[in-house]
């Protein structure tokens, strides 16, 4: 009871709703969860794990080679729902449904507040129902069955609880208590997705510099220093040579920079309040900061070069990088001297302001990076102890598959745009859903600019619009953005998103998904609902206007819900199916020409794994195997490697298997007897036959 008196009467609507909606879902008939709800394969990976693990098989997808390819904290949450894989495989299924519902309508409640206390409840309410009832994050965020739900809770969660930190370390001073909880919140969303971590690192920097400039400053200047590093490299090349021969290299070097930099910045007092000099004194120590900068980055390089510790890069690009990042960081401070208020305190040294925090600075940092560079450690080393690497050896495939160039999987970028996140409906489309507004406002435009072969540059020209509306709606609102964004404690993360695309795109990682980019989904929401803030701020003083607001939020709330209602009517049907139909067509077939007890290797094969009677599924990709295969398959030795693994038999495409990341390796040893869909069921013979 004390629990539903915290709920405002909006929320116990939204739960109502959704749990309602769902519930249709779950019921359906058993058919539809697999081929109309669960339809990615990844996702199998985390149920078949999570069964094995139950039924005291290890973390293992195959319950032979032990594997760690997933993030742990949905692991761990899947782990007492597969339990239930014993009895029956689609009871998990439905409970998962529901769980990821509970988890879907937590994360808008969250918005609503966070935004209901920073903005207005007109605002919180209509985020809140478009995070619940929007197609496209309904569909690509929580019906996949990854990871993605509990990422975006604790993304959203961290941010709430940072902007409740920023109100009360105004009232009240900050004790270690405080910054250990923040800690433990962001460790939560690491272990939620691992790449988090860049989030996860940029907070501590907002919490313990909190009350200084520096704090708003340098996650910022780490994302634009990155970028202008990697950017440089690939200028003075071009993206696939870049990726081929020097994202290793480009990326290290961009990290000694990121760190030479911030610290030139900070002692030629680049970390002053915006307007704590005239504008011209402003320019002067940013560019000689980033000047200094540059060099001693060129000098760590021709070091590190002359030893061979690091790969060579073209020498012209540390000049192209000067540009960038000179052009980009004083950008960045002309911006905050238009956005920043007039400085009320005298300006203080850096020396001074070191001398006069550095203990309060040393303390807390050890306490928030202890907590969550010491659990990140310890999930790292028992990693490297049980399974021979201290990451998941998914994500060390997919960037192994990126130095290939061209896989019969997914690629690293191979343009610009993709390179910057901007890439238009792929993997590298990291700011949905607003990009399918753009993708609408681009078909509305085809008569100013017509032509059936324009189609992305109408799209981004509609994005170039809409950007520079809101930069002009900001610019025009200086001041009151700046107190939003601050209260809304965004800048984390909009440096951490910037970085985390750059983590894969300037990686050369090769396998990157739509699902990804959960930190600028929120972040995307977030910026708008600021927008129509700013907007909507005019009227505030119009009588009786909330009440009308709020109206037409719900009303759009139940258009929104009524579509989705539709939607999960049409797609999940009621005794449609017979019981007793295969959950996936390749079933009967598989069952039918292998023998019982039968170990199969298959390129992906999380579903079939999951769903298949009496026989054992490998995965053959790697990312759901383990370390020592992934050798294995680098080092050309897979057939051997599977065969010494009591794997019989071997169901692909042939021909998928004679290109990267595979490279024919596979043909001496296999002798095909039957064929389905394309595919062929193989035996995987002991010696090769040529």
């Amino acid at each position: 009871m004390t629990f539903l008196k915290r709920l405002h009467l909006f929320e116990i609507s939204l739960i109502v709703v959704v749990l309602a909606l769902h519930s249709y879902v779950a019921l359906s008939d058993a058919y539809n969860l697999p081929n109309a709800w669960y339809t990615r394969d990844d996702a199998y990976y985390y149920f078949k794990v999570a069964q094995n693990i139950t039924e005291g098989k290890g973390s293992s997808f195959d319950g032979i080679n032990p594997t760690n390819g997933y993030h742990p904290l949905w692991m761990a949450i899947c782990i007492p729902i597969f339990f239930l894989a014993r009895y029956d495989l689609i009871l998990p299924l439905r409970v998962l449904v529901m769980v990821m519902a509970l988890i879907h309508v937590a994360t808008a409640i969250l918005i609503y507040r966070y935004l209901k206390e920073n903005l207005s409840e007109a605002v919180g309410m209509l985020a809140a129902v478009f995070w619940l009832f929007n197609a496209y994050i309904q569909f690509t965020m929580y019906q996949y069955g990854l990871e993605s739900p509990i990422a975006l809770f604790f993304i959203v969660l961290l941010i709430y609880k940072l902007s409740r930190f920023e109100k009360k370390r105004r009232a009240a001073p900050v004790t270690p208590h405080d910054v250990a909880l923040l800690a433990g919140l962001a460790t939560l969303t690491l272990f939620s997705r691992l790449d988090l971590i860049f989030l996860a690192l940029i907070v501590g920097v907002w919490v313990v510099f909190r009350g200084e400039v520096i704090r708003t400053f340098a996650p910022l200047d780490i994302f634009l220093i990155f970028l202008a590093f990697v950017c440089a490299v690939a200028l003075k090349t071009d993206i696939p040579t870049y990726n081929a021969l020097y994202a290793r290299s480009a990326v290290q070097m961009a990290v000694i920079a990121i760190a030479l930099k911030i610290i030139a910045l900070y002692f030629f007092g680049a970390y002053q309040h915006p307007r704590a000099n005239s504008i011209w004194q402003t320019i002067r120590a940013t560019l000689m900061a980033i000047g200094a900068g540059s060099a001693l980055t060129v000098g760590a390089y021709l070091a590190l070069a002359q030893f061979e510790i690091i790969g060579t890069l073209p020498r012209s690009a540390f000049i192209l990088d000067l540009l960038l990042s000179g052009f980009l960081i004083l950008a960045l401070r002309l911006a905050a001297y238009r956005f920043g208020s007039p400085q009320t305190k005298p300006a203080v040294s850096p020396l001074e302001s070191l001398k006069s925090n550095w203990k309060k600075w040393l303390g807390e940092s050890a306490i928030y990076y202890g907590i969550v560079g010491g659990a990140l450690g310890f999930y790292m080393l028992i990693n490297k102890l049980t399974f021979g690497a201290s990451s998941p050896v998914s994500g060390l495939v997919k960037r192994w598959w990126g130095t290939l160039g061209h896989t019969v999987y997914d690629n690293p970028p191979a343009n610009w745009t993709s390179f910057l996140g901007l890439g238009y409906q792929n993997a590298y489309d990291a700011w949905q859903p607003t990009s399918n507004f753009f993708n609408w406002v681009a078909g509305k435009i085809r008569a100013l600019y017509p032509g059936s072969n324009t189609l992305d540059e109408r799209y981004y020209i509609a994005m170039a619009f809409f950007a520079l509306a809101a930069l002009l709606i900001f610019w025009f609102n200086a001041q009151r953005v700046k107190t939003k964004i601050a209260q809304l404690a965004l800048i984390p993360l909009i440096a951490a998103c910037g970085v985390q695309i750059l983590s894969y795109t300037a990686t050369a990682y090769g396998g990157a998904k739509e699902w990804y980019w959960n930190g600028q989904m929120v972040l995307i929401v977030l910026i708008e609902s600021l927008i129509l803030y700013l907007l909507l701020k005019p009227f505030q003083k119009v009588k009786f206007i909330q009440p009308v607001f709020k109206t037409a939020a719900i009303s759009i709330g139940v258009y929104l819900a009524a579509r989705q209602a539709d939607y999960f009517r049409s797609a999940m049907l009621y005794n449609y199916f017979p019981p007793d139909r295969p959950y996936m067509e390749l079933l009967p077939f598989l069952e039918a020409n292998t023998p019982p007890g039968a170990i199969i290797g298959m390129t992906g094969g999380g579903n079939v794994g999951y769903f298949i009677h009496d026989r054992t599924i490998v995965n053959m990709d790697g990312l759901i195997n383990s370390y020592d295969y992934f050798q294995a398959l680098k080092a050309g030795q897979a057939p051997a490697y599977l065969r010494q693994h009591q794997v019989q038999i071997i169901f692909a495409s042939a021909n998928l298997l004679e290109y990267a990341p595979y490279n024919g390796q596979f043909a001496p040893y296999l002798e095909s007897y039957n064929v389905y869909g394309g595919k062929s069921l193989m035996y995987l013979m002991d010696e090769p036959k040529y």
